[in-house]
């Protein structure tokens, strides 16, 4: 496969080269291309689409709710938010 680039991106791939000359031009490309995919996997987490899904990731956000401590200055507790819902 032949691969053109940018200038912009002939004097990066060059740079790298010239800091690791023991890896081929191919080899760097390949590795960016890998971390990128990486990155973009590990930082989107699929989102929930029907409607057991959503309730499925609700229920998650929610099971660990009432460990998270008060901030300074609330007094309030969840029971208090909800008495009169009941």
């Amino acid at each position: 496969m032949n691969l053109i680039l940018s200038p912009h991106g002939a004097e990066l791939l060059k740079a790298v080269h010239d800091r690791h000359p023991e890896m081929s031009e191919a080899a760097i490309v390949e590795e960016a291309l890998a971390e990128r995919l990486g990155r973009e996997r590990g930082s989107a987490p699929p989102r929930p689409s029907t409607p057991d899904e959503i309730r499925a990731w609700l229920d998650e956000l929610a099971a660990l709710s009432d460990k998270i401590p008060p901030r300074p200055g609330e007094t309030f507790s969840r029971e208090m938010i909800y008495q009169d819902h009941g």
